[in-house]
């Protein structure tokens, strides 16, 4: 496969070409691009974590693609999919005199909606339980999270359908297994965020021999409430050989480690690993 084209990533500025001066494009309908996606997602897509990368950078395409990114650091798919916080992605997918014909829409969500609820998800085991990896989690809050989580993506979907884009394909990725660990996240504006995993543990003395497979079985839990997606949505498509291609970070380590910048987000060089794997896959969706 030639992958001989580097993905052109731009923020979404409106439609007027004078908004994107300085970026090398006109904006999402530029016809210098054979192909393009709209991006919405959480701090897998956005810009603003020091050093600056994410996952759309390094995507590399068979033809000229541009990418139009309304990601945000911290995001949700249920904030993502709401018309009434987000009422640019139904604007720019739905609306006839405002949205553009898209190639497909890429979305990285459901992973701060895990992390927002870790401190519910893992749970201080009942009286005479905790010896097993699986008594610290709350299993109905495990269940309720991934019923959120696609029912977000649902909302998606119905923005799509019936519109010029309903046979565009939306397609999303499953995250890989991150370590939980004191390590920070810093953002432009030296804002600090995090650690998210961690206290969740830490605070209902969850024994540190589970730390990576409680980790491990929540994140799988999240990546099959993904996978069954595709059998529910039509044009749904999941990248899950995303899994296990990142160096983990280790066990008490507080900063860079493996192929992870931090407790949650890769390093530049991992994000380039995991865009390789689903650059491979944009090759089949955009034919």
């Amino acid at each position: 496969m030639n992958f001989d084209y580097p993905a052109k990533v731009i923020s979404f500025n409106g439609y007027g070409p004078d908004n994107y001066i300085g970026t090398g494009t006109s904006g999402p309908d530029d016809p210098a691009f054979a192909k393009r996606i709209l991006c919405e997602g959480d701090s897998w897509f956005s810009i603003g974590a020091i050093p600056s990368s994410n996952l759309l950078f390094p995507l590399r395409f068979e033809h000229g693609t541009l990418l139009v990114n309304l990601a945000q650091p911290g995001d949700t798919i249920k904030n993502m999919s709401s018309i009434c916080s987000n009422p640019t992605l139904h604007q720019l997918i739905a609306e006839k005199n405002f949205s553009t014909k898209w190639d497909a829409i890429f979305i990285s969500g459901g992973g701060n909606d895990l992390i927002d609820l870790a401190d519910q998800i893992i749970c201080t085991p009942s009286d005479g339980a905790g010896k097993h990896m699986l008594d610290y989690i709350n299993a109905i809050e495990l269940a309720n999270m991934k019923l959120r989580v696609q029912h977000g993506f649902f909302k998606i979907a119905e923005m799509r359908d019936g519109t010029d884009n309903a046979v565009t394909p939306i397609v999303t990725h499953v995250y890989d297994y991150p370590t939980p660990r004191n390590a920070k996240a810093k953002f432009l504006g030296l804002k600090i965020a995090g650690p998210w995993l961690y206290p969740a543990l830490k605070g209902n003395d969850v024994p540190e021999e589970f730390w990576i497979s409680l980790t491990d079985y929540i994140f799988e839990s999240l990546a099959s409430a993904l996978i069954e997606l595709s059998y529910k949505i039509e044009n749904f498509y999941v990248v899950s050989a995303t899994r296990e291609t990142l160096i983990r970070a280790r066990l008490g380590t507080t900063g860079e480690d493996g192929d992870w910048l931090n407790e949650i987000h890769a390093t530049a060089s991992g994000y380039k690993k995991l865009a390789d794997v689903i650059s491979a896959e944009f090759v089949h969706i955009l034919k």
